[in-house]
């Protein structure tokens, strides 16, 4: 699988992923980090960044590694703990850890810092195949 074609299929691909400005940074098989620069819209009242902004990111970081095995995903599941506010940041950057990649269940935990390396949420994620090759497509 070209990494690299996949990486720029997911940055340049229309949607919500590049309407919130979220970027794929680095990609290896099982593996994914994404940053997303943080803007005015993206915080809620009281001044952090809003819960649903990082879930987003955490979605977007766990598919992005689950499609580097190479099929098309769609999520399954997910759960967040949001450990600390996001307030005042630049920018959030989402790693993954691979736990299970099976034939068509794949699970993936997710760590959202600041750019501070400050822990902002922790995130499981898990995704199902849809057996639609990566390289059919974009």
């Amino acid at each position: 699988m070209d990494l690299k074609k996949l990486m720029e299929f997911r940055n340049t691909h229309p949607g919500f992923t590049k309407e919130m400005n979220i970027m794929v940074t680095e990609a290896k098989e099982g593996y994914a980090k994404l940053e997303m620069p943080i803007e005015e819209r993206h915080y809620n009242p009281i001044g952090s960044v809003h819960g649903g902004v990082i879930f987003s990111l955490a979605d977007s970081a766990g598919g992005m590694a689950a499609m580097t095995r190479g099929s098309f995903v769609t999520t399954v599941t997910g759960n967040i703990n949001y450990l600390n506010p996001a307030i005042k940041v630049k920018k959030l950057i989402a790693e993954t850890t691979e736990r299970k990649a099976g034939k068509s269940i794949l699970v993936y935990d997710v760590t959202i810092t600041d750019e501070m390396e400050n822990v902002i949420a922790k995130s499981t994620m898990t995704f199902y195949s849809l057996h639609k090759k990566v390289e059919e497509c974009g």
